[in-house]
C-alpha cells in the first residue's frame, strides 16, 4: 500500500524533511527486475526475496532500483546543503536570494546560548543585511553578508539507488552530525515509504 503523502519530519531546531511525491515504490524495483526473465510471483513472498537477493549480489543490479523515484522537500542550513549538493545524484532547485529575502532563520546548536557571541554574529549579520536591502542594495549583493548557517529550502528529485548512495554516505560516523540527522530522518522515510527495499538495504549495507 503506498503511503499517505507528504510525509513529514522536523529536523535540527528549525528545519524539517518532506517526503512530497513518490513514483513506483516497491513495486517498480520488482517490475525493472521481472521484465528480464518475463517472470511473475510464484508464491506471497516472491517479490520480497526478489529485492532481498538483488540488494545483496555482489555487484549489486542497480538498474532496478532507479525506478522507483523519491521528490524531497529539504529545509536545511546553507552548510549542509552544500554538502548534500555535492552528491550529483538527482536534481536539484534552491530557493534563490537573488529574488526572495532572506528570512531571520539561522541554525543554533544545542546548548548555545542566546547571548553567544554565536548568536550575536548571526543576529548583527541579519541587521546588515537588512540594512543593506533597505539602502536599496540589490538582494544578490546583500546576502553576501550572511553565513552559512542561514536556513535554505530546496526541492530534491532522486531514484531509490541515488539515495541509498547518498543514506551509506551521510549515515557513517564520519559524516557531519547535522547532516546525519538529515540521513536519519530520510532513512525513516524510506523505511514507510518502500519497507521491504529500505529494509533489505539496512540489513545487507547498513548492516542495521
Amino acid at each position: 500500500m503506498a503511503p499517505e503523502l507528504p510525509i513529514c519530519v522536523d529536523v535540527l531546531d528549525r528545519g524539517h524533511l518532506h517526503l512530497e511525491d513518490l513514483l513506483g515504490g516497491d513495486g517498480a524495483v520488482v517490475r525493472g527486475a521481472r521484465i528480464c526473465y518475463q517472470s511473475t510471483a510464484k508464491s506471497d513472498d516472491a517479490d520480497a526475496r526478489l529485492i532481498r537477493r538483488l540488494m545483496q549480489s555482489s555487484p549489486r543490479h542497480n538498474t532496478v532500483f532507479e525506478h522507483a523515484v523519491f521528490r524531497w522537500g529539504v529545509k536545511c542550513p546553507i552548510f549542509v546543503a552544500r554538502q548534500w549538493m555535492r552528491h550529483r545524484i538527482g536534481s536539484y532547485n534552491e530557493k534563490s536570494l537573488r529574488y526572495c529575502v532572506a528570512d531571520r532563520e539561522y541554525y543554533v546548536p544545542a546548548g548555545v546560548e542566546a547571548d553567544s557571541p554565536y548568536v550575536q554574529h548571526m543576529e548583527r549579520s541579519f541587521d546588515v543585511y537588512e540594512e543593506l536591502v533597505s539602502q536599496g542594495w540589490k538582494r544578490e549583493q546583500a546576502r553576501a553578508v550572511l553565513g552559512s548557517a542561514v536556513y535554505t529550502e530546496f526541492i530534491w528529485t532522486v531514484n531509490a539507488w541515488s539515495l541509498m548512495n547518498w543514506l551509506e554516505k551521510r549515515l557513517d560516523p564520519h559524516a557531519q552530525w547535522e547532516h546525519r540527522q538529515y540521513a536519519e530522518a530520510a532513512l525513516g522515510i524510506y523505511r514507510q515509504a518502500m519497507p521491504v527495499t529500505a529494509a533489505a538495504f539496512a540489513e545487507a549495507v547498513l548492516k542495521r
